[in-house]
């Protein structure tokens, strides 16, 4: 039995291997969903920015150094790429994308495990609801860390800045998050109702 290869050495061949990308799809696509999924409430959306990691994953495969880091950190630097770019020009490469998506990979099947998975993502509730308010910003590092289980020097070499750049980001996230949830708990203190001992001492 031969054994596989490496995540660098399919990353290499990449452009110019059609099989490569087939491996690294199988071996990464959840990564890459789940990344997708919190940050789209619409399966449409979740489909065009897995779609679009893969296809710029050809374009720059052969640009992987395993000395910067590991390969599951640069794809998921990748799709943070294309995400801050759709963000920015929501019409760039969604038609094709979303075409190529349908017809190679996704069924029926996993479309309900898409939506399986943005359902999972709101289930929690206080701390997401709270997070849904904050600036793109501070929801990124935040999910980097929390929801992605990054090191901050891996989630920096994803967003592409140095592990102290990011350290101040995600001091600066937690303290809006604490602010927020401190907000929302005394909003709600105020608008609890009071209890019978509390009415009739």
């Amino acid at each position: 039995m031969t054994d596989e290869p490496t995540d660098g050495e399919l990353l290499a061949r990449l452009p110019t291997d059609p099989a490569a990308l087939e491996l690294i799809f199988r071996r990464y696509h959840h990564l890459v969903l789940r990344y997708a999924a919190r940050r789209y409430s619409d399966p449409a959306d979740v489909v065009d920015l897995v779609a679009a990691t893969f296809l710029a994953l050809l374009e720059s495969g052969g640009g992987f150094d395993p000395r910067r880091g590991t390969a599951p950190a640069w794809i998921l630097g990748v799709a943070h790429r294309q995400w801050v770019r759709m963000l920015r020009r929501e019409s760039r490469v969604r038609e094709l994308a979303r075409r190529q998506a349908r017809q190679r990979y996704l069924d029926a099947d996993d479309i309900a495990r898409i939506e399986e998975q943005i359902d999972a993502s709101r289930e929690r509730a206080a701390v997401e609801e709270v997070m849904a308010q904050l600036p793109d910003r501070h929801r990124e590092v935040l999910f980097l860390i929390g929801h992605e289980g990054l090191t901050s020097e891996q989630a920096a070499f994803v967003v592409g800045v140095r592990p102290a750049v990011f350290r101040v980001r995600l001091h600066r996230a937690r303290r809006a998050l604490q602010r927020q949830l401190e907000s929302r708990t005394t909003e709600r203190s105020k608008l609890r109702p009071l209890s019978t001992t509390e009415v009739i001492p």
